[in-house]
């Protein structure tokens, strides 16, 4: 039996950002999520074949159409600017997440 090959799971956008937001930095701290210091990228540079693709904006998911298997529509937190806006993101992502990776069958 070949080994399960594992991807981490990349975050990246249609129209990415020229920075990550610092609240998001701030909010994954507060949580002791792990955050690598990396540009924000174009889906197009992290994109595989059998990629399972969540968007989080709804402009992203009109942009994308069909290659978007799930959406989740997540308010900004940007905006608002605020850390309690950057929690509740998170948290409703972590909720989310956490529902649905029991339920992904290992590629291959």
């Amino acid at each position: 039996m070949a080994a399960r090959q594992r991807r981490p799971a990349a975050s990246a956008g249609t129209r990415p950002a020229a920075r990550i937001d610092p609240g998001a930095i701030a909010a994954a701290r507060r949580h002791s999520l792990p955050m690598r210091r990396v540009r924000p990228r174009h889906i197009s540079e992290v994109r595989q074949d059998g990629d399972l693709i969540i968007t989080v904006c709804d402009m992203a998911r009109e942009e994308l159409g069909r290659q978007a298997a799930v959406h989740w529509s997540v308010p900004d937190p940007v905006p608002a600017g605020d850390p309690a806006s950057f929690d509740a993101a998170l948290a409703g992502l972590s909720h989310r997440v956490e529902r649905l990776a029991p339920r992904l069958a290992p590629a291959g």
